[in-house]
């Protein structure tokens, strides 16, 4: 199809439409009657590949005043929905062919430059050419083509992951649905206060920072939490070693003064008993908090809806967390431990196969929940550093 005496007017109304309702910049020349493509002149947009063909832009355009949105990934106008695709563009243009499924359903294709999720993000604002966050450009996208009346987006979604593992599985890319980019546009002025570190305020390496290091970068939560719990599986078998070796020192200590009688070998093998039992998956976590922090102090980093969770349970007050008893102080500890073995256990295990406690974080918690574990890790690289050799980790 191209620009004709027939369609010309219809398309510059579409192009006025989208410069006077999407914040679409108006184009420096008319379209031209034999045009085979109409160019797009998104905002703060660095690629000049923006180009539809005539009959693609004229089916994208069929419903702008019905235009919806759903979640933070996805844009529907008449018979089209584009959805955002987190995959490695190179790979995918290397490895993956021009594929298209075809169902009685739908029609899907993937696309680069996605026109409906342009308009939208051009119209919102979702664009900062300063972090390289442009309109169009950066997306990749699912095209769906909806053949009959739509009637249900949980089909949708698992006909589009479908999809997607497809050619997951078929052509070895990982692809997953993505969402509108975002970025964190800190201050207007560069930071150029000049600071030195000493070697008195760094702390010793370990391999677990490793871990907090990639766990900072990870942006889905649930990941990100399994990453920074790992730290807490990394240190929990030497703590767990110190303590039960000063308890052991403090037995043995005491035989000049006490008989080496039954009882006092029993002691010996109940110690060895409770060191075993703190190797055990469910209590890495109590291993930590009881012997390498502060917990009154790090509480307030709790997602609120679990601080009044614990401080009901417990029988305490959250604003006199930091003058509580030792016996409250330990059922603090316990019920945090729990919390935390629950959630990595709830994101490891197939829902399917998982059966609730009701100690789970709430997933809309999870990112308040990983702001505790951050500061949970580095008091633990914080305790590492102040070992003594034989327990530090490298």
């Amino acid at each position: 199809m191209k620009v004709s005496a027939r369609n010309i007017r219809k398309i510059n109304a579409r192009l006025d439409y989208l410069y006077k309702n999407f914040n679409i910049d108006p184009l420096s020349e008319e379209v031209k009657i034999g045009e085979e493509s109409i160019y797009i002149n998104y905002p703060d947009e660095w690629s000049n590949d923006t180009w539809y063909l005539v009959e693609d832009f004229l089916r994208y355009t069929d419903d702008l005043d019905n235009i919806q949105i759903k979640e933070n990934h996805t844009v529907i106008s008449g018979k089209i929905r584009q959805t955002i695709i987190s995959v490695n563009e190179y790979y995918y243009d290397y490895l993956v062919p021009n594929v298209k499924f075809e169902t009685d359903e739908y029609s899907m294709r993937i696309v680069d430059n996605p026109f409906l999720i342009g308009i939208v993000a051009s119209r919102d604002g979702i664009y900062n050419e300063d972090f390289g966050v442009y309109p169009c450009s950066v997306y990749m996208a699912v095209e769906l083509t909806y053949k009959k009346e739509r009637t249900c987006e949980e089909d949708d979604i698992k006909f589009i992951k479908t999809c997607l593992y497809h050619i997951a599985s078929k052509y070895n890319v990982p692809i997953s649905i993505g969402e509108f980019m975002t970025w964190d546009d800190i201050t207007d002025e560069l930071n150029d206060e000049s600071v030195i570190v000493g070697s008195s305020e760094l702390i010793p390496y370990c391999k677990a920072m490793d871990y907090y290091i990639e766990g900072l970068s990870i942006g889905k939560t649930d990941i990100k939490y399994l990453h920074l719990y790992k730290i807490i599986e990394y240190f929990s078998p030497i703590v767990s070693k110190k303590s039960s070796y000063e308890q052991l020192n403090k037995r043995l200590d005491a035989l000049q003064i006490v008989d080496r009688d039954s009882d006092y070998l029993e002691s010996i093998f109940k110690l060895t008993k409770q060191y075993e039992i703190s190797l055990k998956d469910k209590e890495l976590a109590n291993t930590v908090l009881n012997e390498c922090v502060d917990i009154t102090l790090l509480f307030q980093f709790l997602p609120e809806d679990i601080q009044k969770s614990i401080s009901k349970k417990c029988h305490i007050e959250i604003k006199n967390i930091t003058s509580i008893g030792t016996s409250d102080i330990d059922a603090v500890k316990k019920e945090i431990a729990e919390i935390l073995y629950a959630t990595r256990n709830s994101i490891v295990h197939a829902k399917s196969n998982y059966n609730f406690t009701g100690r789970e974080c709430p997933e809309e918690d999870m990112e308040q929940l990983n702001e505790f574990m951050v500061k949970l890790c580095e008091c633990l690289f914080i305790w590492n550093g102040r070992q003594s050799k034989e327990f530090q980790l490298k």
